[in-house]
């Protein structure tokens, strides 16, 4: 893995605990990727992504206690083995959505039930990212042990300081921000702003739909051109500090995973207020927690209401955002998800050993 990004520092959170594994002591093998490779090619199109990684893993797999990956989806030839009983090797993994199906197709859906299936089964640990993503999964099909919930799953808290603390001057706060690319839903942000005197920033994938981009008003822009993942946060670190708040407009029809959690967390972390379109699976009710506010699924009314309310109120709208910064340091960082990781990781090394010192009382060679 190439961890160097275009703002020179990057974000723990989206590490997923990997660094803080490492700082503990256990050593890692970074699995690098080649997208151009025969295997990651013919795994693209029978559905089995990293599929050159996987065999790799597979090839090697006597160097390894611990198979940790928080995208499952990057295991599933894995799991599959797993399953079938011819893999042995503990595999811890995140759950990010609740993989329950919903497809009509009775084809589609019938396959969505057995990667479901390969997926409970062939991970030993699968830890979903929030509690509500876990009940949700678990209503579906009674989950086995091992499987559970993070606890604390939050923003790098060291990062953002390390910026803010560099900061000679306090943020402009003359804008609202938005960014993301997974699940958004920017025609109702835009049409909300399209009638409010404020400025809008927005910062998403490339591919964003040209019928979005002609409706812009003057005080709305997009910046597309930042290639969104691990590295993306460092660069957009400005854009959050200067901003009154930040708004995550959400495809309500997505409800199977915590879309758009990290810029929650992230915008929480800077210390601002969220206006967030409701999503069953997220962590707790913001409006409850008082560090924002929950809009339904395509209310421009409701965007408009609330974006004007912080407008009027930026007093209130710094005491919120001093609200979702305490939780974040109490209850929802990096530093506690990294604990439960290695806590998992720390169990499964022990119940490996165990498993690999019976294997050898079972198979030793009696003494002539």
């Amino acid at each position: 893995m190439d961890f160097k990004d275009q703002g020179g520092e990057y974000p723990g959170h989206n590490m997923w605990g990997y660094d803080q594994i490492k700082e503990y002591g256990y050593y890692i093998n970074e699995i690098n990727f080649n997208k151009e490779s025969f295997f990651n090619k013919l795994g693209k199109k029978i559905k089995i992504l990293n599929l050159q990684q996987q065999l790799n893993l597979l090839r090697d797999s006597n160097n390894y206690n611990i198979i940790y990956s928080p995208f499952i989806e990057d295991v599933f030839l894995l799991a599959l083995l797993k399953t079938l009983g011819l893999y042995n090797k503990p595999i811890i993994g995140m759950g990010i959505d609740d993989h329950t199906p919903y497809k009509k197709n009775i084809f589609k859906k019938l396959r969505q039930k057995i990667v479901r299936y390969i997926y409970i089964h062939g991970i030993d640990n699968l830890l979903y990212i929030t509690e509500k993503t876990y009940l949700k999964s678990n209503e579906y099909s009674k989950l086995k042990n091992g499987h559970s919930f993070s606890r604390s799953w939050g923003a790098d808290l060291d990062f953002i300081n390390s910026f803010i603390d560099k900061q000679t001057e306090p943020p402009t706060l003359d804008y609202i921000y938005s960014t993301g690319g997974s699940g958004r839903d920017y025609k109702t942000l835009i049409e909300a702003f399209a009638e409010i005197n404020f400025n809008l920033r927005i910062t998403t994938k490339r591919d964003m739909e040209q019928s979005i981009t002609k409706q812009l008003t003057p005080n709305i822009s997009i910046n597309n051109t930042i290639k969104p993942g691990l590295d993306s946060v460092s660069i957009m670190r400005k854009e959050y500090y200067d901003a009154l708040a930040v708004a995550i407009p959400l495809n309500g029809a997505i409800q199977n995973a915590p879309i758009g959690l990290t810029v929650i967390w992230e915008a929480l972390a800077m210390g601002k207020p969220i206006i967030c379109t409701k999503n069953q699976l997220h962590q707790f009710d913001y409006e409850k927690e008082k560090v924002g506010f929950i809009i339904n699924d395509k209310d421009i009314e409701g965007w408009k209401q609330c974006i004007k309310y912080l407008i009027n109120n930026p007093d209130e709208a710094k005491e919120m955002g001093a609200r979702g910064r305490y939780l974040c340091e109490k209850k929802y960082n990096y530093k506690l998800f990294s604990k439960e990781i290695i806590e998992r990781v720390n169990y499964w090394n022990h119940q490996h050993d165990i498993e690999y010192k019976t294997l050898k009382r079972k198979f030793k060679q009696p003494t002539l």
